[in-house]
C-alpha cells in the first residue's frame, strides 16, 4: 500500500511540474519575437551570464541545496571576474 501511495505522489508532483512548464512556456511565447538588447560590455555579458546561472540555481535550491550554492558562488565569482 504504502508503495503505491508513493507512486501517485510521485506521479502528481511530474504531472504538476509540467503543468506548470507548459503554462511558463505559453506565458513566454509572445515574448520570443521581442529580443532584448544585446549586452555591450564584457561586465554586462558576464552581469547576463551570472543571472542565468542563478536562474538555474534557484531550480536546484529545494532539491540540492549544496549545488544550488555552488552556483551561486559561481555565478558571483564570474561577475566580479569581469567586472570593470
Amino acid at each position: 500500500m504504502s508503495t503505491t501511495t508513493l507512486h501517485a505522489s510521485l506521479q502528481r508532483s511530474r504531472f504538476s511540474h509540467h503543468a506548470l512548464t507548459a503554462l511558463t512556456s505559453l506565458l513566454r511565447a509572445p515574448l520570443r519575437f521581442v529580443q532584448p538588447a544585446a549586452p555591450r560590455t564584457a561586465a554586462e555579458f558576464a552581469a547576463l551570464e551570472a543571472q542565468n546561472v542563478r536562474k538555474l540555481a534557484s531550480t536546484y535550491s529545494k532539491t540540492d541545496p549544496g549545488f544550488a550554492a555552488d552556483l551561486y558562488a559561481a555565478a558571483a565569482r564570474h561577475e566580479g571576474l569581469n567586472a570593470d
